[in-house]
């Protein structure tokens, strides 16, 4: 719908030629964006990137709560009342507001596309949007793409009061804290190798799914002592409670989850709680339900396969390149977070984005670390960092403008460095995942190629991508349904349905064996109880028990190989546990039910293909953690796994050498499939010993590359009976070169330590 001519008083402005703003993104410049409340006139200045050759743009303000948008699709225009040819030549009168609780301002154009509008009478809390004409005499009524409180992802945005939370654990702000992990990248590692990360969906982590009953959670994760840090699955705005990556509002708390004084509120209590706080950030898409960027400015480049892609090299790109970057340090300097970890970098499409980023946090939040997800291990360039000597700040963003605009002409370039802090380590987690689910010959030298290179990457063994993505069981249940290939004992039309009722039955089976009955229960009982799973095959009651208890120290030796790995380290929430409630994707959109209505047969496909509706609020509730109750005799199960992590954690708390020790060497013994790792910091030595067979080593094991002209003593062994184990032991013994004959429980690891 085009602008129509309903009749407003305008006055023509005489043309006058601009020069475009030099911005040089210090910190004002950054700040500046959005709407920004001054408490000493009370007054609020506006600042958006929208089109550069937009007609107009005004900013519209209610004092009173606001409703939704409107139909952005058809352009509603009765709230402004403008003629085209007001909206050509320019407004210089406050519009017809939508009624007498709003008003609107026409807003200065300053060049390149950057409007202002200042000393508006707007207090926190009041509703704002913007209207912008474009140069075709459409109209779009969006929010803001700086909204920093936005309450419904179709409605208005919301001025924002920054000294909205007083924080309370100062002396970790200010970095006296010897448990806040700093950045410090003149080091080999970076200050990270302390990091054991437990990576945390705040709407699963309790029953309620907030930011305040997370709370509960935190003090439970400080008491086990198992990690110094936790990071939080993404908490942009989006419609519902859900994995958080289908964000739309970048600076925006998800509302859905509490207010972002309550946020600020968490991060400060897990600070006074010795934990460190990353939070993760999407920078590589929008997500497909409350994104209005097209109709804001040149912010999108394109449709992919999560959602619309980010203009970062384009026409007109400097500012999204700076939007995105901003976010950034919102959530650095607002909400005071220690690390950021952003998703998918590989899929961004700008590695100067990723560069910008890593220049400006260095400039203005120096102490947060920054953490990819890069997937590309071939691009070690992702966390080295190269700055030719005496380079200032500005001119490093120069380069990264000019090689920007290098590209959009053409003429392709890339850096020679980005410069992240760390990254997750892929190739290391499929190589471990693989080496305890199928090990073999292939899988023990992958093992020992990455395990080599991993010093400074995030390890880890299951993150949410492994768990949610494919079935939502955890690992116990993903070994149960291996091993008993229920792929083959289960009926489906497709070999995804298939796969999903393998998992599913594997999940029951596991849940069986916890729920304390099992015990009082017959074979034939069994056997009936499988076939409503869905199981057409008879596994008896021992064969259960047998398999489960493998999984579990399956599952030991997974996060015996991270821990043990020096550099950072993280388990997703609960693994600490063994914990077994389900962790599905799952999401919510404001339009589900006439989606679902208008198409029955796409619900019916996901089902098939997932056992449950992908795009409904059910897959939240049975993820939750902690939902399945351990009983009979494994009601000690949980206390036995936490003591083991903790006891791990403590290990490493006192070993430097098993957090940023030099790898000396490794062996690979694969006739028994075993893999031993072999560090040392100074004086200090550590031998690593991993069993990924199923060989009983009853005081039998030894290997050709143990060191000769040392002797070693054992200090920690997985397979302890306190940990939920057979109670192989080395305890009492001196172990040597000549003397080894050493005890090796099937999926198990050991640690010696060389003594004098």
């Amino acid at each position: 719908m085009k602008v129509e001519n309903i009749g407003v008083t305008w006055a023509p402005r005489p043309k006058v030629q601009k020069q475009p703003p030099a911005f040089k993104r210090n910190w004002a410049e950054h700040a500046s964006w959005g709407a920004n409340y001054v408490k000493k006139t009370g007054k609020t200045n506006f600042k958006l990137f929208s089109f550069p050759d937009a007609k107009a743009v005004f900013v519209e303000v209610a004092d009173k709560a606001a409703g939704k948008l409107g139909n952005i699709k058809e352009r509603i225009v009765g709230v402004l009342g403008l003629t085209s040819a007001a909206a050509a030549a320019g407004i210089s009168k406050e519009l017809t507001p939508a009624d007498e609780n709003t008003k609107i301002y026409p807003m200065e154009n300053l060049g390149d596309g950057v409007y202002e509008a200042n000393n508006i009478d707007a207090k926190p809390n009041d509703k704002y949007r913007y209207i912008v004409v474009t140069k075709d005499n459409d109209v779009n009524m969006v929010k803001d793409p700086y909204s920093k409180k936005q309450e419904n992802i179709h409605g208005w945005s919301s001025v924002y009061d920054t000294e909205n939370y007083e924080w309370k654990n100062t002396d970790w702000l200010a970095g006296k804290d010897p448990r806040r992990i700093i950045r410090k990248p003149n080091e080999p590692l970076r200050g990270l190798e302390r990091l054991v990360i437990d990576e945390v969906n705040i709407p699963t982590l309790t029953k309620e799914g907030t930011f305040e009953a997370a709370k509960s959670r935190i003090d439970t994760i400080a008491k086990k002592g198992t990690a110094t840090a936790i990071e939080l699955m993404p908490l942009e705005n989006a419609y519902s409670k859900q994995w958080g990556y289908d964000g739309v509002d970048k600076f925006a708390v998800n509302e859905n989850l509490g207010t972002a004084e309550q946020l600020k509120e968490l991060i400060d209590y897990a600070h006074g709680k010795g934990l460190n706080v990353i939070i993760d950030m999407v920078p590589n898409h929008m997500g497909p339900d409350g994104d209005y960027l097209s109709e804001t400015g040149p912010y999108i480049k394109g449709s992919g396969e999560f959602g619309n892609l980010l203009n970062y090299e384009g026409e007109n790109n400097k500012y999204v390149r700076d939007w995105m970057t901003n976010a950034a340090l919102w959530w650095a300097k607002e909400f005071k977070v220690d690390g950021i970890r952003f998703d998918l970098t590989n899929k961004v499409g700008s590695d100067y984005l990723l560069r910008q980023i890593a220049v400006e946090v260095n400039e203005h939040a120096p102490e947060v670390f920054l953490i990819a997800e890069d997937h590309e291990h071939k691009r070690h360039a992702i966390t080295s960092y190269y700055a030719p000597p005496f380079i200032t700040h500005d001119e490093q963003l120069e380069f990264v403008d000019h090689n920007v605009d290098n590209n959009r002409k053409g003429l392709k370039t890339s850096p020679w460095s980005i410069g992240f802090d760390s990254e997750w380590d892929s190739q290391y987690k499929e190589s471990v995942e693989r080496s305890v689910l199928e090990p073999n010959t292939f899988a023990l030298q992958d093992l020992d190629n990455y395990i080599k290179t991993s010093h400074y990457r995030v390890k880890y063994g299951y993150s949410h991508d492994e768990i949610g993505n494919e079935d939502g069981t955890r690992f116990i249940p993903k070994y149960m349904a291996r091993h008993f290939n229920l792929f083959i004992s289960v009926d489906g039309e497709s070999n995804a349905e298939k796969g999903q009722r393998a998992a599913h039955a594997a999940q029951d089976l596991a849940e069986l064996v916890v729920s304390g009955d099992i015990d009082y229960l017959s074979n034939d009982d069994i056997e009936d109880i499988e076939l409503s799973f869905g199981i057409n095959r008879f596994i008896p009651k021992q064969e259960l028990i047998n398999v489960f208890e493998t999984a579990v120290a399956k599952q030991k030796l997974m996060l015996g190989t991270v821990m043990t790995t020096p550099g950072p380290k993280m388990y997703f929430q609960g693994d600490d546990e063994g914990d077994l409630s389900y962790f599905k994707f799952f999401r919510e959109l404001s339009d589900d039910k006439a989606k679902r209505s208008a198409s029955p047969a796409e619900k019916e496909k996901i089902l098939k293909e997932k056992g449950y509706d992908t795009l409904e609020a059910v897959a939240r509730r049975d993820s939750v953690l902690d939902t399945i109750e351990m009983g009979g005799r494994y009601k000690d199960l949980k206390q036995k796994m936490v003591k083991f992590n903790a006891d791990l954690k403590k290990l490493l708390d006192n070993s430097e050498v098993l957090a940023k020790g030099e790898m000396i060497g490794t062996y690979k013994d694969n006739y028994h499939l075993v893999h031993t790792h072999h560090l040392k910091l100074g004086d200090e030595e550590l031998l690593v010993i991993k069993n990924y067979g199923q060989g009983f080593h009853s005081h039998s094991y030894s290997y050709e590359g143990f060191p000769k002209d040392s002797n070693w003593v054992e200090i920690f062994n997985s397979d302890s009976v306190e940990y939920g184990g057979s109670g192989y032991t080395n305890a009492e013994m001196v172990i040597n070169h000549d003397e080894q004959e050493m005890s090796l429980a099937p999926n198990s690891f050991i640690i010696l330590k060389r003594i004098s």
